[in-house]
C-alpha cells in the first residue's frame, strides 16, 4: 500500500513539474508566417502546407503574411516568437541563407537563430523571353545583346534572378541595365512590350506563361533539365556551365524550440509532402516537392551561404 502511494505520488509530481507544452502538443493554434502578400505564389504554398497541417496538429492553422524586403521580414518576426512550437515559417532560400550577403543589415542569423524542420519545396528559374523576339536559344539572344551595346535591359524581382541575370552578363560579355519590379506581373507587361530583353523568372510564374505561348523559355538555371520542363536545356547545355541554381522553401521555427517539436512538425510535413494530392498541386504550380529532414535543411542553408558569398562577388553585387 505504502508503494503504492510512493508511486503514484512521484508520478503526480511528475506531471505537476513538467511544463505543460512537454505534456501535449500542441495546446493551441499555430501561426505560420509567409514573408509574402496574400495571393502571391509563395503564399499559395504556405497555405496549402498550413491545411495539411490542420488535421495533422488537430489545432487551427492560421497563415499570417509579414510582407517586406524579400521575405526576410517574416523570418526576423519568427526570431521574436515563444520557442514552443506554436509559430514557425515556411520561407524561400534567400531569408535562410543567402541573403546574408545581399543586405547589410539582416537583423537574424538564419543557421544559427532558428530551428530547422525541412525542406518544402523546389524550382528552377527560367531564363525568358518574348515569344516575339526572334531568338531560339541563349547563344542567339546573347549574339542580339552584343550588338546592341548599351541599350540592353533585364527585369528582375530579388536576389536569385539579379544574381543570375549578372552571371550570365559576366560570362556572355555583354551590358545590360538592371530593372528592378515588385511583382512578375509588371515585370511581364515590360517584357511583352518590349521593354526588357530578358528576365530569369521562377518557375512558378514562367511556366503557365510559356505553355499559353505568351513567353519563351530559353534554358533552365537547375544543372539538370527540370521534370516541370524537360523540353528547356540547362544553361550549361546552352553553353554557360557556371549558371545553375536551385531555388527552394524551407521550414523553420524559432531558436530553441525543443528538438522533439521540430522532429513532430518535421513527421506532419513528410506527410503532407508525400501526399499525391500535394504533389500534383505543386506540380500545377510550378514546383517540386522536396523533403528533406532538419540536419539536411541547415547543411542546404550552410552551402548556400558559402556558394553565394562566391556568386555575390562574381556578380559584383553590392549589399542593399
Amino acid at each position: 500500500m505504502n508503494r503504492w502511494f510512493g508511486a503514484s505520488a512521484f508520478a503526480a509530481f511528475l506531471a505537476l513539474s513538467t511544463p505543460t507544452w512537454a505534456q501535449q502538443f500542441p495546446q493551441h493554434e499555430i501561426h505560420v508566417y509567409c514573408g509574402f502578400p496574400a495571393g502571391s505564389s509563395a503564399d499559395v504554398w504556405v497555405r496549402h502546407v498550413a491545411e495539411g497541417l490542420r488535421p495533422l496538429a488537430g489545432k487551427p492553422v492560421i497563415v499570417e503574411n509579414k510582407v517586406g524586403a524579400s521575405g526576410n521580414l517574416a523570418v526576423e518576426a519568427l526570431t521574436h516568437a515563444k520557442p514552443d512550437g506554436h509559430t514557425l515559417a515556411i520561407s524561400p532560400g534567400g531569408p535562410l541563407s543567402y541573403n546574408v550577403h545581399l543586405y547589410k543589415r539582416l537583423g537574424y542569423d538564419p543557421v544559427a537563430g532558428l530551428a530547422p524542420i525541412g525542406t518544402v519545396v523546389k524550382f528552377p528559374f527560367v531564363l525568358v523571353v518574348d515569344p516575339k523576339r526572334p531568338v531560339s536559344s541563349v547563344a542567339e539572344l546573347v549574339a542580339q545583346l552584343k550588338a546592341k551595346p548599351g541599350d540592353a535591359t533585364y527585369g528582375a524581382t530579388g536576389g536569385g534572378p539579379i544574381v543570375l541575370s549578372e552571371l550570365l552578363k559576366f560570362h556572355a560579355g555583354f551590358n545590360a541595365v538592371q530593372v528592378l519590379y515588385r511583382n512578375t506581373s509588371a515585370i511581364m507587361n515590360d517584357l511583352m512590350a518590349g521593354n526588357l530583353d530578358f528576365v530569369f523568372m521562377d518557375s512558378a510564374s514562367a511556366l503557365a506563361q510559356i505553355h499559353e505561348g505568351r513567353l519563351k523559355g530559353l534554358a533552365v538555371s537547375t544543372p539538370t533539365r527540370s521534370a516541370l520542363a524537360p523540353d528547356i536545356p540547362t544553361m550549361a547545355e546552352a553553353g554557360f556551365p557556371g549558371i545553375d541554381r536551385i531555388a527552394w522553401f524551407g521550414a523553420v521555427l524559432p531558436k530553441d524550440t525543443p528538438e522533439r517539436i521540430a522532429g513532430t512538425f518535421n513527421n506532419w510535413l513528410q506527410t503532407i509532402l508525400a501526399g499525391d494530392e500535394t504533389k500534383r498541386f505543386f506540380q500545377i504550380a510550378g514546383a517540386e516537392v522536396f523533403p528533406g529532414t532538419p540536419d539536411q535543411l541547415t547543411a542546404l542553408q550552410r552551402d548556400e551561404i558559402e556558394k553565394w558569398a562566391k556568386l555575390v562577388k562574381l556578380a559584383k553585387m553590392e549589399p542593399q
